[in-house]
């Protein structure tokens, strides 16, 4: 059942940066900590509100009004888990633009 996926609780999870990243990436990582767990509920919650449809990341985006990493982010970690899934399905942004992922919740699988 959808409402009892919701709100998973995910141990050892933690913000990363790449060692070759600036120091920027670290402080940014770090800044993000406690809200990393805050950010994936609200991720998977936006999920399960599109349904079937799906989301791409710059949708996702959109709706939370942001434009850095912290929500694809979050996203890119439940799909790792198995929680947001790849429909397969594919959109283009814009006129001309490159495909972009549909994902969903993988309740509606």
């Amino acid at each position: 059942m959808i409402q009892n996926n919701l709100f998973h609780f995910f141990k050892g999870v933690e913000a990363k940066a790449r060692s070759t990243d600036p120091e920027t990436s670290f402080e940014a990582a770090e800044s993000i900590m406690p809200k990393l767990n805050e950010v994936q509920k609200q991720v998977e919650e936006y999920a399960i509100s599109r349904n079937r449809m799906g989301f791409t990341d710059y949708e996702m985006n959109d709706h939370f009004n942001h434009t850095g990493s912290t929500y694809r982010s979050r996203r890119a970690e439940l799909a790792d888990r198995g929680v947001i899934i790849d429909t397969g399905r594919r959109k283009q942004r814009g006129e001309g633009g490159r495909n972009h992922i549909i994902w969903m919740h993988r309740d509606y699988k």
